[in-house]
């Protein structure tokens, strides 16, 4: 199989020989170093390695995770970019990152059909989910780090829950075509899946019964790789991204709103805290408010292609992954007070 539709990939690069730079903007002046610009007068920090980043997440305010073409996953303190631990390696090249709420799990999916849990202090396997029949495009982890959600590319089979601890399958498998995106809800009481072609589909967590299903509106439509769910703080509204709009759909009354991005010809992604959601198409990065739907601050522009992004638990820190490089955004020089604090995915802080 390809990826969707047809993306020649990277070869497999050697492992990381990450190096850091710190870069700030003075005018419009910029390091040498950088292939990176933007609109916002931002501190920024860049972490460099030797292969494509392909997905990132926070641990939680003070470290970012990336998953990599050559199959490591490593783990970098944010204010110095030292590697934290041992590299993980799944062994195939990595399509998927999350962490736990509780900053316990770090889960993967890749190109070897499989899944994995980690345990994110000691970086050693947990369990390793083989059961998918393809390409694990997406991942993530209930509330109550317990379960672990899975989906795979293909039309059957292709969502499944498992007891992280345990590695027994909850439930009998789902199939919901061509996943793009699995994300539970901030309860834990449902999940979502995104097709690249199918829409997307809400379920419950308890029994696997499906409560809505969208048709095709809100099919992602990608031609690469892409996060395209989020979740309101309260669980209420449900995020789709989608080539050129996000769609917001109201979990009470079963009805639609969407906007357009600001960029409506590239695949999109989304993140986001609760409050604010990241979103990035192309090479740049639009931020909204969760509640308005309306557009705020500037929009963030690289100059090369944004592969992947996450956001942190306050909302303080943007991580895009572009090209070999992960680079963090300051969030809170060019955001309101108001948007920083707990959000949906709040990890505690651990001491490094």
């Amino acid at each position: 199989m390809t990826e969707f539709p047809g993306t020649a990939w990277p070869s497999v690069m050697e492992r990381q020989g990450a190096s850091i730079r710190h870069l700030e903007k003075h005018g419009n002046i910029l390091s040498a170093m950088s292939s990176l610009t933007t609109t916002m007068d931002t501190k920024r920090i860049e972490i460099v390695s030797q292969s494509n980043v392909r997905a990132v997440a926070f641990a939680d305010e003070s470290q970012v995770v990336g998953g990599y073409d050559n199959g490591d996953i490593c783990q970098w303190k944010i204010e110095d970019g030292q590697q934290q631990g041992p590299t993980m390696q799944a062994g195939d090249s990595i399509r998927a990152i999350v962490t736990s709420r509780d900053g316990r799990w770090i889960a993967s999916g890749d190109r070897g059909n499989k899944a994995i849990v980690w345990d994110a202090a000691t970086h050693e396997k947990v369990s390793e989910f083989t059961e998918c029949e393809d390409y694990v495009f997406a991942v993530d982890i209930s509330s109550d780090c317990t379960k672990v959600v899975i989906g795979s590319w293909g039309t059957h089979r292709t969502v499944r829950i498992f007891n992280i601890t345990s590695g027994t399958e909850i439930l009998p498998p789902l199939s919901h075509s061509y996943i793009r995106g699995v994300k539970f809800s901030p309860d834990g009481s449902r999940f979502a899946t995104a097709s690249n072609d199918s829409g997307f589909n809400i379920y419950s967590t308890d029994n696997g019964n499906a409560l809505f299903d969208s048709g095709h509106q809100g099919s992602s439509n990608a031609s690469k790789l892409v996060t395209p769910l989020a979740w309101s703080s309260d669980g209420q509204q449900l995020f789709v991204a989608s080539r050129g709009k996000i769609t917001c759909f109201n979990v009470s009354n079963s009805l639609f709103s969407e906007w357009p991005i600001h960029e409506t010809q590239s695949s999109a992604s989304i993140a986001s805290n609760g409050r604010v959601i990241a979103c990035s198409a192309s090479s740049s990065v639009s931020l909204w408010d969760c509640a308005s739907q309306k557009q705020i601050g500037s929009i963030i522009t690289h100059a090369a292609g944004i592969n992947c992004i996450a956001l942190s638990p306050s909302g303080g820190y943007l991580a895009c992954g572009v090209r070999n490089n992960i680079t963090i955004h300051n969030l809170r020089d060019v955001l309101p007070m108001e948007y920083f604090g707990c959000g949906v995915s709040e990890h505690p802080h651990h001491a490094t």
